[in-house]
């Protein structure tokens, strides 16, 4: 649905500004905003007091919210396809999903779930996604991906993954590795060129790299790195978790390879980042990230369900290095920025409160805003996108989100999102998606789920799990009697 003009009038607007800072608590106030094709062209505190033409849409919000988009800065958008692992470990993810799972879906698969994870974005007001796609098993893959991206309405940095499915886990082997990723590397200069990382012509949905191979073959990593570069690909993006555990096989500086390597940028988005507080961490990586401008892409529901170590949002925030808040699974945890935000909240203050006991803090530490800026500016400055997202300015591009709520962070959900606008196109309306619409989705992709889900009974999940943990040196534990609160 797309008009010449579109009036947003006398809404209660919730924004920050560029000017705003991380922790301040901006006035929200009532206000018009006028989009003009793609663009915020007016925003006006003064409601009733734009004009426009007849043939412009006009929108009443009185009592109602206008707030920009969610900008999701980690998220593998396709893995709603897959389902059942919210009670499931980084150890399992990695061993039942990611070396197993995965390799079962196929490319039409790929079409659907990536519908429908954009569709479930747009539903609950993200109209940003950072999409990890690390399901990049052949050139079909790939395009089905992109085609479903580009005809849900979401705005996308789509980051193509170097990497291929284990051949087999025991001994632990990719022998298709190195046809899959010369694939996606062909794959990723082609896309690249054609519009200068733009995959669509309004640029709704660019070309970003997913590389968490560093280190493996150096003189790749320069020639994947430098590729990119060239070609305005952008952001790059990789893990980086390690866990709680001082020792934990999974633990590596990541930021530091990259900086000895000379390839720590500014287009770098760190997912997770939980090495910024690992214990044996380089503290001189937070330095390294806040001069280049690197951002971070913090998923704290999953990453403290999961295993993946405690968030760094809030140490980010404090140490003045631009981070955002994402998703990363749907198959585990929520299709919405309303928990991510909450979480995130709520574990910093419990920290705090843990920390300054038997003293009580004489107000919560930290406020609902400082969250809803990680969901909306933070994200757009983790992702250098800051120029054109993240706020309700005059010459932004004009996503943005009304609800009919009391309030965003805490008392809104999916179901409270009215109209959902992506580049001045309204692809929710009235509280239904208009683009796509999810009843002409729902029944192939629940199909598609359950052929999945037959095809990966056939397999003994739990002791491929245990091959891997022999394999992998995964040191865990069933024994929880000792983690009992004193």
């Amino acid at each position: 649905m797309v008009s010449a003009s579109i009036l947003l009038q006398n809404g209660l607007l919730a924004t920050f500004t560029d000017k705003d800072a991380p922790t301040s608590i901006p006035k929200a106030y009532r206000a018009d905003i006028l989009i003009e094709g793609d663009t915020i062209t007016s925003v006006v505190a003064k409601p009733e007091s734009i004009e426009v033409t007849k043939d412009a849409l006009v929108i009443d919000c009185t009592n109602k919210w206008i707030a920009p988009g969610f900008i999701d800065t980690h998220r593998h958008v396709w893995m709603s396809i897959v389902s059942g692992h919210e009670d499931w470990t980084l150890t399992e993810y990695l061993a039942k999903q990611a070396w197993t799972t995965a390799s079962f879906v196929n490319a039409d698969d790929v079409y659907v779930g990536q519908l429908a994870g954009c569709l479930q974005a747009l539903h609950g007001g993200t109209t940003t996604v950072l999409d990890h796609f690390h399901c990049a098993n052949s050139a079909s893959h790939i395009d089905n991906a992109i085609q479903a991206t580009v005809e849900s309405g979401i705005r996308s940095m789509f980051c193509l993954a170097q990497g291929s499915p284990p051949t087999s886990i025991d001994p632990i082997q990719f022998a298709n590795g190195t046809e899959i990723t010369q694939m996606q590397e062909a794959r990723l200069q082609s896309l690249a060129s054609a519009n200068s990382g733009k995959l669509t012509p309004d640029g709704r949905v660019t070309l970003g790299l997913a590389y968490d191979a560093l280190g493996i073959n150096p003189s790749k990593d320069k020639r994947i790195i430098g590729l990119a570069r060239s070609l305005n690909i952008k952001p790059i993006t990789f893990h980086d978790v390690g866990g709680p555990q001082t020792a934990g096989p999974m633990f590596k500086n990541k930021i530091t390879q990259w900086k000895e390597v000379g390839l720590l940028g500014g287009d770098i988005v760190v997912s997770h980042a939980n090495s910024l507080l690992h214990p044996e961490r380089n503290e001189k990586e937070w330095d390294w990230m806040r001069e280049v401008g690197a951002g971070i892409a913090s998923t704290p529901e999953d990453e403290l369900g999961m295993g993946h170590g405690q968030p760094v949002l809030f140490e980010a925030i404090r140490r003045d290095v631009n981070a955002g808040l994402g998703i990363d699974c749907t198959s585990v945890v929520s299709s919405d920025m309303f928990p991510a935000m909450r979480v995130a909240l709520a574990n910093e203050r419990g920290r705090i409160h843990k920390a300054l006991a038997p003293v009580a803090p004489k107000t919560a530490p930290y406020h609902s805003a400082t969250v809803f800026r990680a969901a909306t500016l933070g994200g757009a400055l983790a992702t250098q996108t800051s120029d054109i997202l993240g706020t309700i300015e005059h010459g932004k591009r004009a996503d943005i989100v009304i609800y009919d709520a009391l309030g965003i962070v805490y008392h809104a959900t999916a179901a409270d999102v009215e109209w959902v606008f992506v580049n001045g196109e309204a692809v929710k309306k009235e509280g239904k998606l208009i683009r796509k619409q999810w009843d002409d989705v729902v029944g192939e992709f629940r199909a598609r789920m359950d052929g999945i889900r037959k095809k990966v009974a056939e397999l003994d999940l739990e002791e491929r799990y245990t091959i891997l943990q022999k394999g992998m040196g995964w040191n865990v534990t069933e024994e929880y009697d000792g983690c009992r609160n004193k």
